[in-house]
């Protein structure tokens, strides 16, 4: 599906028109629910465009978890589309039903988007900046919205300001050519990208899910010169046969943007030597951020996820609160200007946000030239005998087994070491899991790790819970084996 700019303005004005025929405040809240599909831009641009507030729901939420988002950030507006209707059917009774609108099909209780469609797609007289918020992921409890005050000055808005910004330095005067859209826009990521392209005129082609090789033909065949990707579709593109990766000509691929998640060094570079350097790494969440590095600096400084922009603050602290000195492991914090806080969620704000100063829990270090290095979420920090061990460096081990397709490492009850380290396995198809596989995994890790960090065991699951914007449902995986027991980091 490809959605020119020009279409997108008028759908974003015809939704902007049936949020005021709606009398829908200015400053309230629209909710969506939705796949990778034009209505999707049409409302984040009609509510971000005339003063009104987006949050996107992700459709691998519980229906408890879609309730809870509509109610606590106070949507007065639902779209749902028709397929992930079963999802919302607690929330659509806290929206009024002249404000609910049903995308790809009728869903009871909702009108049905020609409502929209029907009126006009002419510019607005004037265009007022609204605003998102957006949720944190609900893999690891409750979804917690990032509030920040009211924008200020016209539209766009800081995503898409910050996506054009991106998009320009990096491609300069082919910004305008085609951008593909294959991981869920409900995430921050691929909606600031997707933004920010169109504010400059390019088209975005949109993909409903990851499919390897028919990637790769849409990029040929439509000459797709910017994308956003995450390091699980990085391991799929390349799992494809030689001979097809060759068959196809990206040669149009200027820019792949990816972050989210953890990538493996090994990972990162084959993609460098297949694609050239197009690579573009961000580092940053929800709650802001800003650090990034292009292919050839990362070539120079493999692993690092970059510098943090012009006017970022960024330090490395101990569990006091004090900055170490480069080298030296610590919670990682920055400093932008920006404020925010969790809604409804003094406590998390309050660990969260001091002095101006915000983490977003992960722990790392700075090397001499000023270089972030992360190493793993602190909630993910295994302690096995008063040592910390990362779970993402092992993972990244195991993931460039051929046998493995995806992994979780997580700690688990040791009454001698507090945790011991364990992971869990999916296998590629055809591989059989059981004792033979897991001694070639161990074997494999002995080879590239310390001994500290070699799993105890591997168990092994057809599937593991795993988001399109590649992070492990993680805490699903993990409350397995602590079932009855605390686990206090």
């Amino acid at each position: 599906m490809v959605v020119t700019s020009g279409d997108l303005v008028a759908a974003g004005n015809r939704f902007a028109r049936m949020l005021d025929a709606t009398s829908t405040p200015l400053r309230g809240g629209v909710a969506v629910l939705s796949g990778n599909v034009p209505e999707y831009l049409a409302a984040y641009r009609g509510t971000t465009w005339s003063g009104r507030r987006f949050t996107p729901m992700s459709w691998r939420w519980s229906p408890d978890d879609v309730a809870y988002v509509v109610e606590n950030c106070e949507a007065d507006v639902l779209v749902v589309e028709a397929r992930h209707a079963h999802l919302a059917e607690a929330a659509a009774a806290l929206v009024p039903e002249e404000r609910r609108f049903a995308v790809g099909g009728s869903v009871p209780g909702f009108r049905d988007w020609s409502d929209i469609e029907a009126l006009s797609g002419e510019e607005r007289d004037e265009p007022i900046v609204g605003s998102t918020m957006l949720y944190t992921s609900g893999t690891t409890g409750r979804p917690k919205g990032v509030r920040r005050p009211p924008p200020e000055g016209p539209p766009p808005g800081n995503i898409g300001r910050g996506g054009m910004q991106m998009l320009q330095a990096c491609l300069g005067d082919a910004a305008d050519r085609s951008h593909l859209v294959c991981t869920p826009l409900y995430h921050s990521g691929p909606l600031t990208y997707a933004d920010g392209a169109s504010l400059l005129g390019a088209d975005l082609v949109l993909l409903d899910r990851f499919d390897p090789e028919g990637v790769l033909q849409v990029i040929e065949e439509l000459g797709i010169s910017s994308t956003f990707m995450v390091p699980t579709q990085f391991v799929r593109l390349l799992r494809l046969p030689e001979e097809v990766r060759r068959r196809y000509d990206l040669s149009s691929l200027r820019m792949v943007v990816h972050g989210s998640a953890p990538v493996a060094p090994d990972t990162k570079r084959a993609m460098i030597e297949w694609l050239g350097p197009v690579l573009f790494e961000f580092y940053g969440g929800t709650e802001g951020g800003g650090v990034s590095i292009d292919s050839p600096t990362w070539l120079e400084h493999p692993g690092s996820v970059g510098k943090p922009r012009e006017g970022l603050g960024l330090e490395v602290r101990d569990d006091d609160g004090v900055a170490v000195a480069a080298g030296v492991e610590g919670h990682v914090w920055f400093r932008d200007g920006q404020r925010f806080d969790y809604k409804d969620d003094p406590e998390k704000t309050a660990g969260a946000v001091v002095d101006g100063w915000f983490t977003l829990g992960d722990i790392g270090y700075l090397d001499d030239e000023g270089f972030l290095f992360l190493c793993d979420r602190r909630a993910d920090v295994i302690i096995s005998g008063g040592v910390n061990v990362y779970p993402a460096q092992i993972e990244a081990v195991l993931l460039a087994h051929p046998a493995v397709a995806d992994c979780c490492v997580v700690g688990v009850p040791d009454d001698e070491w507090g945790e011991s380290v364990r992971a869990v396995v999916q296998p590629v198809a055809g591989e059989a899991a059981g004792p033979d596989l897991e001694g070639v995994l161990l074997a494999h890790c002995r080879d590239g790790l310390a001994g500290y960090q070699v799993p105890r065991a591997v168990d092994f699951d057809a599937e593991l819970p795993r988001t399109e914007t590649g992070k492990l449902a993680r805490r699903t995986i993990r409350d397995r084996y602590w079932a009855g027991r605390d686990r206090r980091i």
